[in-house]
């Protein structure tokens, strides 16, 4: 069976088989039939990336008649170009505005979420840092039944506390100097 490269432009989406159509602008704007998009992995490891977007640039491999074949992936143009040059950066900008960037010859991971991020773990998690560690916000909460510290505690500004403080000698909020 012959098989030939050729581009096009993503007309349909068929998220629930991971599917696209392209019309082929070379072949007077000829529609494909459904062409799977390959996955990295469909077995115990399953994995589910986002599916290219209605109106994107694709390479396509196809059968004869041009109409049957696969999805190989999105292309860059001088009308669109990569968002990152940099040869040692790893680049994902999402359509709503997130980006996750790692860049190897820093070694600088980076996360920019424009809603909410939420990191569940069933076991323990570990947070081990060479550097000091910032966590900025405009107020924080932890709902821990207790934390513990190993090390000093720095406060600058005021502790407010509900309940009874008590030091390791048994010392309360309430003795007198």
């Amino acid at each position: 069976m012959t098989t030939h490269l050729e581009y096009g432009e993503v007309t349909a989406l068929d998220h629930k088989t991971c599917r696209i159509r392209v019309r082929l602008d070379d072949r007077d704007g000829l529609q494909t039939y459904w062409l799977q998009i390959p996955q990295r992995n469909t077995q115990g490891t399953q994995r589910r990336p986002l599916m290219p977007e209605l109106g994107e640039q694709v390479a396509v491999l196809l059968n004869a008649d041009g109409v049957g074949g696969v999805y190989l992936g999105g292309i860059y143009s001088s009308a669109e170009p990569p968002p990152v040059v940099d040869e040692d950066t790893d680049y994902v900008r999402y359509s709503d505005g997130t980006v996750t960037k790692y860049d190897q010859a820093t070694g600088l991971m980076t996360l920019e979420c424009v809603g909410a991020l939420i990191l569940k773990c069933g076991g323990n998690i570990t947070i081990q840092a060479n550097q000091p560690v910032v966590v900025k916000a405009p107020t924080a909460t932890l709902d821990i039944q207790q934390v513990a510290f190993n090390g000093n505690l720095l406060v600058k500004g005021n502790v407010y506390a509900t309940g009874t403080v008590m030091d390791g000698g048994g010392n309360s909020n309430h003795h007198k100097h």
